[in-house]
């Protein structure tokens, strides 16, 4: 719940950020956003589940926290790799 609560945060982060011209605050929300997936990504298995909706969930969040993460680095002026 705490990582798409997150991953909600990140069009009104940006719109703060654009008003106070604070690229922090987009640095500052990537910061957390990757703290929580890392939780997220030690406390549950991805595709180790069986259940196929489950595990369908779990990918798309994995992708949409990947996006997130590769437009605010994007907005940051950060190249990122397409793959680790």
């Amino acid at each position: 719940k705490q990582l798409i609560k997150q991953l909600e945060l990140y069009p009104e982060t940006i719109q703060l950020a654009a008003e106070n011209h604070s690229p922090a605050l987009i640095a500052n929300y990537t910061y957390e956003l990757v703290k929580e997936f890392n939780s997220f990504y030690q406390n549950v298995t991805i595709l180790g589940t069986e259940d196929e909706t489950e595990k369908k969930f779990r990918v798309q969040l994995s992708k949409a926290v990947g996006d997130v993460i590769k437009s605010s680095f994007e907005l940051l002026g950060i190249q990122v790799p397409e793959r680790m």
